[in-house]
């Protein structure tokens, strides 16, 4: 295997240097792996990030995963040939390294109301996209920021309808961007079930992100005594940061040399 070096700045000035002997690495994918886009399926991973994703993840033995919102099928898409380990939907579902599927309990009839509450106000609204997804329900704004508000609201009128008191949502504000989960599973949970079988077991964790839906994985890394990322702007608990998508992809890239 090749020794690969790659560093960083830590706040305190120390080098970071990722060892494939001993480091694990957790990858977001929206805002980190890939720049966002006007629509959920208009992202795109380009040929060289891709190639380098496969690589590292044969460098470290198999010790990569991606930790992302999408569906594992979606993420699949992207990153075929080869089926990562993988957990989507928030931690919700989760690819082990042996390939075998975990799945979160919850309630589909729930989820079904939900969405049926708010497609009214996204058929309202031009511009808006309501994604339904195994375990959630997402409503994007992003081409329509001005609505931020008003689609958080109606969020949250739907959820008091569709729950019917009964059950809960875990609702996540993401980059322009409300999801209500059926769970309360999370990233945190998916990168410590990771962290307790073969072949992250016993190594360094490492969590690359870009969102709020990313602080509960950087938390639980540094409780670890891991290296948090946090790629672009915002408050964050990530000791460290990279200006943008393409430095953090510099960063990747420098982990094969």
């Amino acid at each position: 295997m090749t020794q690969s070096i790659a560093s960083e700045q830590l706040p305190d000035g120390a080098t970071f240097v990722l060892d494939p002997a001993l480091h694990c690495l957790f990858l977001d994918f929206d805002g980190t792996l890939v720049e966002f886009a006007d629509h959920p399926d208009a992202v795109i991973l380009s040929r060289t990030v891709h190639g380098d994703i496969l690589r590292i993840h044969r460098e470290l033995n198999g010790a990569l995963a991606v930790v992302s919102g999408r569906e594992i099928e979606v993420l699949d898409r992207y990153l075929a040939p080869e089926k990562l380990p993988v957990a989507g939907v928030h931690g919700m579902m989760r690819r082990d390294g042996d390939g075998r599927l975990h799945v979160a309990p919850f309630d589909a009839q729930m989820l079904e109301r939900l969405h049926a509450c708010l497609q009214p106000f996204v058929a309202a609204h031009d511009g808006l996209i309501l994604e339904r997804k195994p375990g959630s329900v997402a409503l994007h704004f992003r081409i329509r920021p001005e609505l931020e508000e008003a689609a958080q609201l109606a969020m949250k009128q739907a959820i008091a309808e569709a729950a019917q008191g009964e059950g809960r949502f875990h609702v996540m504000q993401g980059k322009m961007v409300v999801e209500a989960r059926a769970s309360m599973a999370t990233k945190a949970g998916a990168i410590a079930a990771f962290m307790n079988e073969p072949p992250f077991a016993g190594r360094i964790p490492v969590f690359a992100g870009d969102d709020v839906t990313d602080e509960d994985g950087f938390a639980e890394v540094n409780a670890r005594g891991g290296v948090s990322m946090k790629v672009g702007a915002g408050e964050t608990q990530a000791q460290m940061r990279f200006d943008n998508v393409p430095a953090f992809h510099n960063w990747l890239a420098s982990c094969l040399l």
